[in-house]
């Protein structure tokens, strides 16, 4: 590095730098100390994220090689969370190969190398932010010119501020709007606004005011309102009345609709952090469940711990952080295993142990449950093969796969090539799918698990009983096993109801050759009227919870099981 003067712009913003090494750290630093930046510093590329949760980075200069999370990974992600961010990577000539697909995709704007020069590295952030500016005018421009009422809504968001008066900003989300577009046509929007507007008038305070200048969302801003417990029940009652059934509709009858509300100035004290809190209100995914959700500094920390599960999946499969539990499934006849489900666990190494729906569900948002589902696969028949060898009278173990693998045929390949690398019969995997595998793409389910039926392997139906499925729907299906799901079971005891839905499935399911199995059992007398109706097998905490593959193999020698 050379140590000439500095030639210093007026150029000015936000620049975090991430580098696993503190001496490299420190040097930049030093390199930037009289420059107009205003400088944030991490070691890690999760520290990084944690730093742009809580700061407006315009500029990002990143190493390539980092632990955990790699420089390749870190970005992406900004590119997907913060698109307007300009990200540079500063590494070593050797790693510009690697980095070519992150030029080629955008998501990197410039690779710098190690060794820097000073006064051209400065330049090069200079421009950076100079791009960062260009590119957030010219999005502004192009959504001014698109949509007339954007710049009527930034003023008057300001009017209020300076009027200095509580109100509510309220953004409301049509989900799935895309799909609705696609298959109504553009004019959707129209019709959907106009009764939106319809029902703010009616429902809300006079003055209150109705903008759209993004399709699929609105905001509204509501001044003078009495509380904040009228805010929610007004907006409940817009919210229940969007999502009912409406046959007045043109090109669609049913939406899924969510809101996010902000009030200011408790939730923002100017106009660009109460938008970015509201932001926040949408982010987290709780808010689908709720369809309204306001926000609060506990969404922040929720939302940043559902970041930090996303961010360190990928550094999960590469470091083995995932692990695999057994729960048995005990025949009812004569109490004895001879099948179990394989149910994936995470230690993380900051978080400790997540529920397994918290990272399944999040990581299905952003697809990459693919990965966890390619994993889960191959260490699953790895395990299963070693299982057959401690224990030939075990005749299946099942597998979870979510509707992302079913969506292709290379799943079927997978369970292909791992049963030939391990010399497995097939008669041994048994492949677990819900209800949410067929609402999706029920042709192209049906056509890759008849293909994974004619390798050999099992099907089962998972979590039936809540959902969408009738029993007339499952006879389409080469379905082999059904497992009641545990909401049914737990009523079994007190729901005369329950029970007789319960044997009559039962009984259908032997009729049909498909054997069933009841989840979530916990109590002695679900076992035996259970037993009555002649349940195959039952799982739960009643017989084991999941287990280590080596106390499950402990089971395994303890049996049977005395009811």
């Amino acid at each position: 590095m050379n140590s000439q003067q500095l030639q210093v712009t007026s150029t000015t913003g936000k620049l975090l730098i991430v580098d696993d090494e503190p001496n490299i750290l420190s040097s930049l630093k030093r390199c930037l100390i009289k420059t107009p930046f205003e400088v944030f510093t991490a070691n890690s590329a999760q520290e990084g994220l944690a730093i742009m949760q809580e700061h407006s980075i315009q500029v990002v200069l990143s190493d390539f090689r980092m632990p955990i999370m790699s420089g390749a990974e870190f970005i992406e992600q900004i590119k997907t969370s913060y698109p307007d961010v300009i990200s540079m990577v500063l590494s070593g000539y050797a790693d510009f190969d690697s980095a070519i697909s992150l030029l080629n995709s955008g998501a990197a704007h410039k690779f710098l190398r190690k060794p820097w020069n000073n006064q051209q590295l400065i330049e090069e952030i200079e421009q950076a932010f100079v791009e960062y500016h260009a590119r957030l005018l010219n999005r502004r421009v192009l959504e001014g010119e698109h949509n007339p009422e954007y710049y009527a809504f930034e003023q008057a968001v300001r009017d209020r501020f300076a009027e200095q008066q509580e109100f509510c900003l309220v953004s409301l989300k049509i989900k799935d709007y895309d799909f609705l577009e696609q298959h109504a046509g553009p004019t959707i929007f129209t019709g959907l606004l106009t009764e939106i507007r319809g029902l703010v008038h009616n429902e809300l305070p006079q003055g209150s005011q109705t903008f759209a200048f993004d399709s699929g969302k609105i905001f509204i801003i509501i001044p003078d309102y009495e509380s904040e417990t009228m805010i929610r029940k007004r907006l409940t009652t817009i919210n229940h009345k969007l999502n009912e059934p409406n046959t007045q509709r043109k090109g669609c009858v049913k939406i899924n609709s969510v809101m996010g509300y902000a009030l200011a100035p408790t939730d923002g004290d100017d106009p660009s952090s109460l938008m970015e809190n509201l932001r926040c209100a949408f982010s987290v995914d709780s808010v689908a469940a709720e369809h309204l959700c306001r926000f609060d500094s506990a969404l922040r920390d929720l939302q940043q711990r559902q970041l930090k599960i996303k961010n360190s999946i990928n550094g999960a499969l590469r470091d083995n952080q995932f692990l695999l539990h057994f729960q048995p499934k005990v025949r009812l006849p004569d109490q004895q295993i001879d099948s179990a489900e394989i149910l994936i666990r995470w230690q993380h190494n900051e978080l400790g142990w997540i529920p397994p729906n918290e990272f399944i569900n999040l990581s299905e948002l952003d697809g990459q449950i693919e990965q966890i589902g390619e994993w889960l696969i191959a260490q699953s028949v790895k395990k299963i093969a070693e299982l057959h060898r401690f224990s030939p009278d075990l005749k299946r173990v099942a597998i979870n796969i979510s509707a992302r693998q079913l969506a292709n045929h290379s799943v079927v390949e997978q369970f292909e090539s791992l049963l030939d690398q391990y010399g497995l019969p097939p008669s041994l995997i048994e492949i677990e799918i819900t209800e949410s595998c067929l609402i999706q793409d029920f042709e192209q389910t049906l056509k890759v698990l008849w293909e994974l039926k004619e390798l050999g392997v099992s099907i089962a139906m998972d979590d039936f009983g809540t959902g969408y499925s009738s029993f007339a729907y499952l006879a389409k299906l080469p379905i082999d096993v059904l497992k009641l799901d545990k909401v049914l079971v737990d009523g079994i005891e007190d729901c005369k109801e329950i029970q007789s839905m319960i044997a009559g499935l039962i009984t259908m399911c032997h009729e049909l050759g498909i054997s069933v199995v009841a989840e979530g059992v916990e109590l002695a007398g679900q076992v035996e009227l259970l037993k009555q109706y002649k349940c195959d097998y039952i799982q739960g905490y009643y017989f084991s919870k999941a287990l280590p593959k080596p106390e499950f193999e402990m089971l395994l020698l303890q049996q049977p099981f005395m009811i």
